[in-house]
């Protein structure tokens, strides 16, 4: 299945509080590419498919993909569960090389279930933190 991220509204904010109220103190030659930046951020999807052979993180801009990863079970170390605030469940997908990615700006608890599944089907080790336990005690819908 495949899941699309969104950004998250803070960072969204920020970027707009420095573009309005810093940049304007700097030349052209930051401006620009700080603009940039700024675009890439704002506009940038993120996509995650689960199959049950691996996993594809794509990040994109518009319809063009800039960075794709295809994880095998045999690239993954471990998938590390988590708590992000007082009730949002995380994820992070520890690679042996390359760059670690988490799930929190999914937000979707089906995706936390489908990748604790595809750990267990492919004998990837798995590693929740006390405040996932809790959350997973307490959030159940048993």
């Amino acid at each position: 299945m495949t899941y699309s991220g969104e950004m998250s509204k803070k960072i969204l904010y920020a970027m707009l509080f420095i573009s309005a109220f810093i940049l304007p103190n700097f030349n052209w030659f930051i401006k620009i590419p700080f603009t940039f930046v700024v675009l890439v951020i704002i506009l940038h999807q993120v996509q995650l498919t689960i199959t049950s052979d691996q996993l594809e993180y794509k990040i994109k801009l518009f319809k063009f993909t800039i960075y794709r990863k295809l994880l095998t079970p045999e690239k993954i170390k471990k998938i590390k569960f988590g708590r992000i605030g007082w009730a949002t469940k995380n994820a992070v997908v520890k690679v042996r090389r390359g760059f670690n990615f988490g799930v929190a700006h999914f937000y979707s608890e089906q995706l936390i279930l489908e990748l604790e599944e595809f750990a267990l089907a492919n004998n990837i080790e798995i590693q929740k933190t006390k405040d996932y336990l809790l959350l997973e005690k307490y959030y159940s819908h048993n």
